[in-house]
Order: structure tokens, then sequence, then C-alpha cells
């Protein structure tokens, strides 16, 4: 147990529980599975995020996330804290301003502010393939503070893996959301404005938002492709590393809707950048 200022080496996630809005009850009192999940098909396709794990105690059931701002030193007898900041901080704008709707910073703010990092190409292709895994799993809070960088020498930094990753799917439904209430956080590119509906949203969306920010349409088209090829091989694989007594529901909720938009899109081919 950390003493002091000695530093903690988990994060530990207690379920959230219900939040009653004006026009909805959000059922997250199964959150500590639905973040596993989430975790896990993240990982299974390609994104880079902490390790995590249930726990369970005769009281209460709860996530610990392994801290990736953490590294150990002096042969594992010294625990440092790496500098980092999230994306709040590295914009100077307050945590009130962390969603886009509030005038915090979008796609094309971050993608522009990563053209800056140490590993530029990598970092904003892995940004980019997040925004589409946040569609498939129906991830709506993913806004600045929910993005982090580390802080390297020389002034120099780029991104942290991902995290803090919620699925809306398992709240639909009863005195829940209806779907055409899901919305990203950060808004895609359309033909007239913007799209944040999750359900109004197409592979096209993702490769104008590609072209307005300069990420090149070949390589986002390679990113949709890979899902479309990837998510049914990442759903089994995640499978097999659930505890027996996770959750049917929120298994059954994120997995049946993420493959939808993949298998109810056409073919992607190279037409889609015409």
């Amino acid at each position: 147990q950390p003493q002091g200022t000695t530093p903690t080496t988990h994060i530990i996630k207690l379920p959230i529980g219900e939040i009653k809005q004006p026009n909805a009850t959000l059922d997250l009192r199964e959150s500590v599975d639905n973040e596993f999940l989430c975790l896990a098909l993240a990982r299974e396709l390609g994104l880079v995020v902490p390790e995590a794990e249930i726990i369970t105690t005769p009281r209460i059931r709860a996530l610990a996330v392994t801290r990736f701002d953490r590294r150990w030193a002096q042969e594992g007898r010294v625990l440092l804290r790496p500098p980092q900041e999230d994306l709040c901080q590295a914009f100077g704008i307050p945590s009130s301003m962390k969603y886009e709707s509030d005038g915090g910073p979008g796609i094309a703010a971050i993608m522009a502010f990563l053209l800056g990092s140490s590993e530029a190409l990598k970092d904003r292709a892995d940004f980019m393939k997040f925004m589409v895994f946040q569609w498939l799993v129906g991830a709506t809070d993913g806004h600045a503070k929910n993005f982090s960088l580390f802080l390297l020498p020389g002034g120099s930094y780029r991104l942290t893996p991902f995290y803090d990753i919620i699925s809306a799917f398992p709240v639909l439904g009863g005195t829940g959301l209806h779907l055409r209430d899901l919305k990203l956080s950060m808004g895609l590119n359309a033909t007239k404005g913007r799209k944040t509906e999750i359900n109004a949203i197409y592979p096209r969306h993702f490769l104008a938002t590609a072209k307005a920010v300069n990420f090149p349409g070949e390589l986002m088209l390679a990113i949709l492709q890979e899902f479309a090829g990837h998510v049914p091989q990442a759903i089994e694989s995640a499978r097999r590393t659930l505890p027996a007594d996770f959750s049917t529901h929120v298994w059954r909720a994120i997995t049946e809707s993420m493959v939808t938009p993949v298998f109810a899109t056409p073919i992607l081919t190279t037409s889609w950048l015409a």
C-alpha cells in the first residue's frame, strides 16, 4: 500500500452506478465490465491501451487499471512519475471546456497539434484510428481530458495510451437512451456541416475528415478496411479474456452493436476516395 508521496501503480475504478438525467436514467452499474471489454477490444484492434483486470471481493467489483504514467527505475526499487498532461492542459484551457461543444479542441485542432509530436505519423494515425473505434463501440465521452501526452526532454511530446473508454450501448433502451441520442464528443466533417450522431456516421465522414485535416486518404481508407476485416476476430479474441462471471448484457450490447456499422456499410474500396 502506497504511503505518503509514494506513487501508485494502479487506478482502482468502482462501478459508476446510475446517473439521473432530465429525460433518462443511465444505468452504469456494470461500468467495470463495460470498460474492461472496451479496453480488450481496443487492444485486439491494435490500439495501445493500459492493462486492466477485474477484481472481485465479497462486497465490491472493481477495475484495476495499470498506470501508464509510471516507470520503474533502479532495478525495480524506485517508481517514477514520467511527466504527462492531458489535452486541456496542453491547449491551456480549463476542464470546463473539455468538450468540443463547449469550446474545446476537436479532431482538426488535435491533429494539427500532433504534427509537433516526436512520433507525428504514428500518433496522427493512431488518433484517427481511435476515432473510428469510438464510433464502433459507442464511446461518447472522448473529450480533451481523455487524451494525454507524454512530455519528453527538449520540449517534445507524444501521445500516451488511450484510456477511460466506456460504451454507451449498454444503456440503450428502457429508461436509458435511444440510439439517436448517442453522439461522439468530436464531430466529423460532412457535406453539410458536421456529424456527431453515431447512427448517422458512415465511413465517408471519416474520409472527409481525414481530407480536412491533411491526413492521407489512402491511410484513412486502410484503417477503415482494417476494422472491417478484423472486428469479428477481435471480438472473439476479446471474449477469451473475459472472466467467467462477465456481464452477458454488456457483452451482447457492445459486440452486437459494433458490428452493425461495419457490415451494414458497402465494401470499402478506393472508390470512397473519389
